[in-house]
């Protein structure tokens, strides 16, 4: 499997594009949540981490088909308007979600589970996106790279991608940043 797979606007899977290796992910957030394998080794090993620091984070989103990406892009499409969900949600085929390397995370806190921009200021997501790339994660759409990624902040978005993340983090890069470079 390619860790580094570009999947973005300009960067689309075939409709048909279903990783190999999926696992079901024991999440107290809701059931039938996949993950790649690798993906999911790594992010347990980053939730006990977490959970060594006090901090209890669980998967919320993992593997999404086309046809679900699509359903979900026509509702906030429908809800929200064009800009909204240009700027928030992918279209199918051009979601990371399908590569099965893309977790959205949430926080258990005083008896309630906090998701998407509510965990924004929690010391436990940003305890998360200062440690994620120890376990080869990379917050994927970051505040100050939003003209790049294409796609609003989301502090809830991590991007498996390997061996690789530590050096995405410690230069500041988004992964479109480190291919454009490495391909020039």
């Amino acid at each position: 499997m390619d860790y580094m797979m570009l999947v973005n606007k300009d960067h689309p899977l075939f409709e048909a594009y279903v990783p190999s290796n999926l696992e079901e992910v024991d999440s107290k957030y809701k059931e039938n949540i996949l993950l790649e394998s690798k993906t999911l080794a790594s992010f347990k090993k980053l939730q006990e981490e977490a959970l060594k620091q006090g901090y209890h984070i669980d998967v919320m989103s993992g593997y999404r088909t086309y046809s679900y990406q699509d359903k979900l892009y026509n509702k906030l499409l429908k809800e929200k308007g064009f800009s909204y969900a240009f700027r928030s949600v992918a279209l199918p085929g051009r979601s990371e979600h399908q590569t099965g390397l893309a977790i959205d995370f949430c926080v258990y806190k005083d008896d309630k589970c906090y998701i998407e921009h509510e965990i924004e200021n929690l010391e436990e997501t940003k305890w998360v996106h200062e440690n994620a790339h120890r376990f080869g994660f990379i917050l994927r759409y970051p505040i100050d790279k939003e003209e790049i990624t294409e796609y609003n902040y989301e502090p809830w978005h991590l991007r498996y991608i390997g061996d690789k993340a530590t050096y995405l983090y410690q230069n500041n890069e988004t992964l479109e940043e480190y291919i454009l470079r490495e391909h020039i």
